[in-house]
C-alpha cells in the first residue's frame, strides 16, 4: 500500500525459490504489472584453457533500471557451462529495464583453474527476431593472473574502443593500526553519485598486489571501472564476515577518479566487527573533502608484433604521445599476462593528459630480459571526442486521416561521443642487434604530411683537462618547437672508447623534425669507477636544413666538482659567440652562465 493515498499493488509471485526446484532460482523480480524474459548467451573464447568451473554472476543494466547481480545457474542448451568454444543460453525474468545499455559479468574467483576468457554477451527480449541481438563484445581474461587481473567486467555495445567507455575508480582503502584490526572477510563497495549508483562491487584484485589484504596498518589500492556516475555523494562500504578474524577496523578510504579530476576522502576510524562497537559490518560514509587533481583522459593503445622469427620480446615497453597541447608522461604498457608474443595484439587502457591532436608517438623497450629484440608491427591510439554523428530518426505522418501512418526514415544530425582513431605503422626492429640497433622509434600518424623523419648528427665534445672524460652511460634529450626526442643513450660514435679527454664524438639520433631547437638536457648515470665528466659543449647539425646548433656547457657534470650536478641544461647560442677570443674565455663563460639561466626562465615562462 502506498500510504499517502492509500492505492494498492499486488506482486504475484507463485513460483519455487530453491535451487533444486523450477528454474533453480534463488532471485525473482515481481512485476505489478507485466514481466520481461531477457535471452542472454554468453560466448566462452576458443583459447586453451578459456573456460571456467567459477560461480559466474550477470546484471543488465538499462535505461529503466537493473535486473540486479543474477547467478547464472540454469543453462538451456549446455550441462558443463562456460567451456571453451561454449555459447550457454540462459533466461533472465525481469520487470523491463528499457533499452539495455550495459551487462555487468564476472565470477568469484574459486576454484582452481577458475580464469575465464569471455569473448562477449548477447542479450535480446523474449520474441524479438535474432537480428535484434544486442552485442556486448568483451574479448578479454576475467582472471587474476592475466590482463589486468579484474575478474568482473562492465560491458557496453561497442566494438571500437570498448575500453574508453568506462570510468576508472581508484579506490584505496587504508586498515586502521589496531591490534587486530585486519580482517579475512571479503569487502565489498557501493558508490553513490549524481548520475546514478554503482553496483555492489567486490574488492578482491589489488593494483599493489599485496596478496594478503586488509591487514593492520596498510593500505591497498582496487581499480573499480564503470559509468560515469558523476559527482559522488556518498559510499557505503563493508565485508561479508566470513572466514576467521572476520571483524575489520576501517581508518579510511580516499577514491581518486582521474577522468573528472577529483579525489574524495571518505573518514571512519571504526570497527566493522559483530563483536565490537555497534556491530555493524558495513557502514555508509560522506566525503569530508573533495579535492582537486590533474584531470586525465581514458586512451585505448593497441600494439600488434609482427609475424617474423623471434619477434616476441620478455623486455618492458612504453610509450609517449604528443599532441598539439603538450605531451603525456611516459607510460608503461604492461598487464600481468605474457604480453608482445609473435604475431600478438595487446590492448590497454591508460589515463594520461588530454594533448589534443596527435603528431607522434615515441615507443621503446628497456631491452630487459632474454631475448629482448622486438618487431613491431603497428600502433593504434584511440580517445573519445565530441563529434557530430548522423542518425536515422523516424516520423510519422499525421497528415493522412484515420489510416495508420508508416515511418518515414529520415535523418538528423546529433552530438556525441565517437572514437578518434590514429594509427602508426612501423614494421620494423628494434633490437641492439637488428637495422640500426636502437630500441625507441619514434611513429608519425598514417596519412599525414605535416612532419617528416629527420636526423640529427649530435657532436659531443670533452674537456682537454686531466681527468675531464667519462666511463658512465650519457643520455640526451633534444627539444624543439615540436616536442623532443626523449631521453636517449648516446651509445654508438665513431669512438671505441667514448668521451675521452680532449674527444670529439659523433651520434646520430633519428626523430619526427622537431623545428628550430630550443635547448637539451644531457647527463651522465653515476654508473661508473670514474663518472666524473667535464663536458666542453655540444653541437648539432639538423641535417634536414644543414643548420648547426651550438650548445656551450664548459662545466663539470660530476658529484665530486662544481656544484655537484650530473645533468645540465643548455641553450643554443650564436656561432659568434663560439669564436670568441681565448682572452675572453674566462668572462664569456660567466657571461654565458648567466645568459643560459635567463633564457631558460623566459623559456618556462612561455
Amino acid at each position: 500500500m502506498k500510504t499517502l493515498t492509500k492505492e494498492k499493488f499486488k506482486f504475484p509471485c507463485e513460483r519455487w525459490l530453491d535451487t533444486n526446484e523450477d528454474d533453480n532460482e534463488l532471485v525473482r523480480e515481481l512485476p505489478a504489472t507485466g514481466d520481461l524474459i531477457y535471452r542472454v548467451t554468453v560466448c566462452t573464447g576458443k583459447f586453451g584453457g578459456s573456460g571456467t568451473d567459477a560461480t559466474v554472476f550477470l546484471n543488465l543494466i538499462g535505461d529503466l533500471g537493473d535486473t540486479g547481480e543474477r547467478t547464472l545457474v540454469n543453462c538451456k542448451n549446455n550441462v558443463n557451462k562456460f567451456e571453451k568454444g561454449n555459447m550457454d543460453e540462459f533466461i533472465i525474468e525481469a520487470v523491463s529495464i528499457g533499452q539495455v545499455r550495459r551487462v555487468r559479468i564476472g565470477h568469484n574467483g574459486r576454484g582452481g583453474g577458475c580464469g575465464w576468457y569471455l569473448e562477449k554477451v548477447m542479450v535480446r527480449e523474449e520474441g524479438q527476431a535474432e537480428s535484434q541481438v544486442v552485442e556486448f563484445p568483451c574479448g578479454r581474461w576475467l582472471d587474476r593472473n592475466e590482463d589486468d587481473g579484474q575478474i568482473v567486467r562492465e560491458l557496453v555495445p561497442f566494438s571500437d574502443g570498448q575500453r574508453l567507455y568506462n570510468v576508472s575508480y581508484h579506490v584505496s582503502v587504508k586498515t586502521g593500526s589496531v591490534s587486530g584490526g585486519s580482517s579475512n572477510s571479503t569487502v565489498f563497495a557501493k558508490l553513490y553519485g549524481e548520475k546514478g549508483d554503482t553496483s555492489k562491487m567486490m574488492l578482491v584484485v589489488s593494483d599493489n598486489n599485496l596478496r594478503n589484504y586488509f591487514e593492520v596498518g596498510r593500505v591497498d589500492v582496487f581499480t573499480v571501472e564503470t559509468f560515469d556516475i558523476g559527482q559522488i555523494s556518498r559510499l557505503m562500504i563493508g565485508h561479508n564476515n566470513e572466514g576467521m578474524n572476520a571483524g575489520w577496523f576501517l581508518d579510511s578510504v580516499q577514491i581518486m577518479v582521474p577522468t573528472s579530476g577529483s579525489q574524495y576522502m571518505f573518514p571512519s576510524h571504526r570497527w566493522l566487527c559483530k563483536d565490537e562497537a555497534d556491530g555493524k559490518t558495513e557502514v555508509v560514509i560522506y566525503p569530508s573533502e573533495i579535492l582537486d587533481i590533474k584531470q586525465l583522459i581514458n586512451y585505448e593503445i593497441t600494439v600488434v608484433t609482427g609475424d617474423v622469427s623471434f619477434a616476441g620480446t620478455n623486455a618492458n615497453v612504453f610509450i609517449q604521445i604528443y599532441g598539439g597541447k603538450g605531451k603525456t608522461e611516459v607510460i608503461n604498457l604492461a598487464s600481468r599476462s605474457n604480453n608482445y608474443e609473435r604475431a600478438t595484439t595487446e590492448i590497454f587502457k591508460i589515463e594520461a593528459s588530454n594533448v589534443g591532436k596527435i603528431f607522434k608517438v615515441r615507443i621503446g623497450h628497456d631491452e630487459a630480459g632474454i631475448g629482448s629484440g622486438w618487431f613491431l608491427e603497428k600502433v593504434y591510439v584511440k580517445h573519445l571526442i565530441m563529434g557530430m554523428v548522423t542518425k536515422a530518426k523516424k516520423k510519422d505522418d499525421k497528415k493522412k486521416k484515420k489510416k495508420k501512418k508508416e515511418a518515414e526514415e529520415e535523418t538528423e544530425e546529433v552530438m556525441q561521443e565517437v572514437v578518434q582513431t590514429y594509427v602508426f605503422p612501423c614494421s620494423r626492429w628494434l633490437s641492439r642487434g637488428e637495422e640500426d640497433g636502437e630500441l625507441v622509434v619514434e611513429l608519425l600518424p598514417e596519412d599525414t604530411d605535416q612532419l617528416e623523419e629527420n636526423t640529427y648528427e649530435v657532436c659531443v665534445f670533452t674537456g682537454d683537462m686531466l681527468g675531464a672524460g667519462t666511463d658512465a652511460n650519457v643520455y640526451i634529450n633534444i627539444y624543439g618547437e615540436n616536442g623532443d626526442t626523449g631521453e636517449r643513450l648516446l651509445r654508438k660514435s665513431g669512438n671505441l672508447n667514448k668521451f675521452e679527454s680532449g674527444q670529439e664524438d659523433v651520434f646520430t639520433i633519428t626523430a619526427i623534425e622537431l623545428g628550430p631547437l630550443r635547448k637539451l638536457r644531457i647527463r651522465q648515470d653515476n654508473a661508473a669507477s670514474y663518472s666524473s665528466w667535464y663536458l666542453d659543449r655540444v653541437e648539432i647539425v639538423d641535417t634536414k636544413d644543414d643548420t648547426t646548433y651550438y650548445f656551450p656547457c664548459n662545466r663539470w657534470l660530476a658529484v665530486d666538482e662544481d656544484d655537484g650536478q650530473i645533468a645540465r641544461e643548455l641553450v643554443p647560442v650564436d656561432e659568434a659567440f663560439m669564436k670568441r677570443d681565448d682572452d675572453e674565455e674566462g668572462t664569456g663563460a660567466a657571461t654565458l652562465g648567466l645568459e643560459q639561466k635567463a633564457y631558460l626562465n623566459s623559456y618556462f615562462k612561455m
